[in-house]
């Protein structure tokens, strides 16, 4: 099942990753730098799955998800952060799921596949 994956993450490296593993199973991955970019990149295109950082210049990931579930409140967020501390809250206000960086690629599509 190929899926739209939107990843926004202020690192370019975990970009370039976590989109070049997506790929490998066949999803269609775009990204973003931060979460104002993530942002507008959402409004534009319907995604399946939102991969979100917390940790990101400007609009941090639990502002950026507040803005995202509030025009669509149906959507997916899966958060990767290295952040624990604001695991409860993301969970709290709707995301699907919480991985801890540094992790494992096999958690990241295990959690794809569980969440959606």
């Amino acid at each position: 099942m190929s899926l739209r994956i939107l990843i926004i993450d202020d690192e370019m490296e975990i970009l370039t990753l976590f989109k070049d593993f997506m790929e490998v199973f066949g999803h269609k991955v775009e990204i973003a730098i931060d979460g104002q970019s993530g942002l507008e990149k959402f409004k534009n295109t319907n995604f399946d799955l939102d991969i979100m950082d917390y940790r990101m210049h400007g609009r941090d990931g639990i502002q950026a998800s507040k803005d995202i579930l509030n025009i669509d409140k149906n959507t997916k967020i899966l958060f990767a952060s290295a952040d624990s501390s604001v695991k409860k809250e993301a969970l709290n206000m709707g995301a699907v799921g919480f991985l801890l960086k540094p992790f494992d690629l096999g958690d990241i599509i295990n959690s794809v596949k569980k969440h959606v």
